[in-house]
């Protein structure tokens, strides 16, 4: 006798491995899943991590700012220190320069000629005011004086006669530019 066999062998074997997919398929999604929230929790607690430490640097930059403010002053302090210094440097050369030029004046001067009433020093700038017995004790003076290492440009800013002692003289201003000679 022959058996039939009614049964759906295919569709019974067909549903199974469907069966069988939709499960393999749910199980990696599953899987999938959770190696997501196992790397969403890494990197969260990674973030966090870094949170705290940023927080900690900003705490550690806070307490440096006092320092920093300290260490400006000092170069501000430092700063002005240095500028009093070569204010002090200038002033030690100058005395020196002025001392010179006034040693300068009174060696070219013809003391039994001419006499200063007025020395005046601005910047570079030496005003001489006096008295003299005639035009050219003043010319011959400008000349002595520009043949000074320390004078230049010796110009006569004015001369008008004048009475001392019942005597025309002449009475003059000068103005001449002060050098510093290289020493």
């Amino acid at each position: 006798m022959i058996r039939i066999n009614l049964l759906p062998v295919k569709q019974l074997k067909k549903s199974q491995r469907i069966k069988k997919e939709i499960g393999i398929f749910f199980a990696s999604l599953l899987g999938v899943l959770a190696l997501l929230a196992i790397i969403a929790f890494s990197l969260a607690s990674t973030v966090s991590t870094l949170k705290s430490d940023i927080a900690a640097l900003e705490q550690k930059k806070k307490s440096y700012d006092s320092i920093l403010k300290q260490i400006a002053q000092l170069q501000k302090d430092k700063q002005a220190l240095e500028a009093k210094l070569e204010a002090i440097k200038t002033l030690q050369a100058n005395s020196q320069v002025t001392v010179r030029l006034l040693d300068e004046v009174a060696s070219r001067t013809p003391t039994n000629r001419l006499w200063l009433t007025s020395l005046q020093q601005s910047g570079s700038r030496l005003q001489l005011q006096g008295v003299a017995l005639d035009n050219e004790t003043i010319a011959q003076y400008m000349q002595q004086l520009e043949a000074s290492e320390y004078f230049k440009s010796t110009d006569l800013s004015g001369s008008s006669q004048t009475v001392i002692a019942g005597k025309k003289l002449k009475s003059f201003t000068l103005t001449t530019t002060v050098i510093v000679p290289n020493t």
